[in-house]
């Protein structure tokens, strides 16, 4: 496998066809992100220049009128890993979460210019009220799985 770093045209680059990922919704928070900090997350495509990660930085960047981006070009993946990839580069996130108190740290006194975002604050003092002052200890588990995370007895 080979990475490399080059400038194209925007036009160039072509979204994956079968994209599972509804994005609209989120171009033009990503354009106003761009806007804001620059395009410093380039968009991956493999050596047909089809988009493996990026297909709203790519809407975000025709919305803002930019014309010519760098690209990460990655080439020698199979089929298969192209297709893991851009189902793991999006599905990864979703086990995250926000450590609040220090997210309420991060984003106080920033001056968003107009930009409305949801960080989920409300949701968040929700689920502390709603958690009990005499939870049971987590039970214990034997094994757990390396690359997910779920825990389970025999």
């Amino acid at each position: 496998m080979e990475k490399k770093l080059i400038t194209v045209s925007l036009d160039e680059i072509i979204p994956y066809e079968n994209n599972p990922r509804k994005n609209t919704k989120a171009v033009g928070v990503v354009a106003e992100s761009i806007r804001q900090t620059e395009y410093n997350n380039p968009i991956i495509v493999d050596e047909d220049m089809i988009i493996l990660a990026g297909h709203t930085r790519q809407l975000a960047l025709r919305k803002n009128g930019i014309k010519e981006v760098q690209v990460l070009q990655v080439t020698g993946l199979t089929e298969e890993q192209k297709k893991k990839y851009r189902l793991l580069d999006n599905k990864t996130g979703e086990f995250a979460s926000w450590d609040y108190v220090t997210l309420m740290e991060e984003i106080q006194g920033l001056d968003w210019e107009g930009l409305e975002l949801d960080w989920g604050l409300d949701k968040q003092v929700e689920e502390e009220e709603e958690e009990p002052d005499n939870y049971e200890e987590e039970e214990e588990f034997k094994y757990e799985c390396p690359e997910c995370g779920f825990r389970f007895n025999a």
